[in-house]
């Protein structure tokens, strides 16, 4: 399988929790217990995490300068807040989504001057990529938003 086939089809399937608990926020059901807003939030913070790593690793392919250097001090600041507003998110659940939504809008934007230093085609496939599904799960927490404002 291609290497966009790969990427296209997983951060296709990484939506669905994000879909998931919306939906179950919105119909307020569960699963097993668990709220759609904590399948939301804590999946939020895994694909908040996991995006920063990916940061990482695209600094990790690049000759090391001091601008690398504050993209990954960045990640790790992003990262924090967005633990900080998931320990928070009990109490103050509206807060916590738009500071993850501020977390993903933040290391889009990292990702974004790493791939326009990028030369290779797939990079930039999936770059587009990256813009697409961070659109989609901006769109998502909004969603989650408005049910809860």
């Amino acid at each position: 399988m291609s290497f966009t086939k790969v990427t296209y089809g997983l951060g296709s399937l990484g939506l669905i929790p994000f879909i998931a608990g919306l939906i179950l926020s919105a119909r307020q059901h569960d699963i097993l217990g668990i709220s759609g807003e904590a399948i939301f939030i804590t999946y939020s913070l895994a694909i908040l995490c996991f995006l920063a790593g990916a940061v990482w690793g695209q600094v990790l392919k690049v000759q090391f300068s001091h601008a690398h250097q504050r993209i990954l001090i960045i990640t790790n600041i992003l990262v924090v807040i967005g633990w900080a507003a998931f320990l928070t998110s009990q109490k103050f659940y509206v807060v916590s989504v738009t500071v993850l939504t501020s977390g993903f809008a933040g290391v889009f934007l990292l990702e974004f001057n790493l791939f326009k230093l990028s030369t290779t085609r797939q990079d930039r496939q999936y770059g587009r990529l990256r813009v697409i599904l961070t659109g989609l799960v901006i769109a998502a927490h909004s969603g989650m938003l408005v049910i809860h404002a």
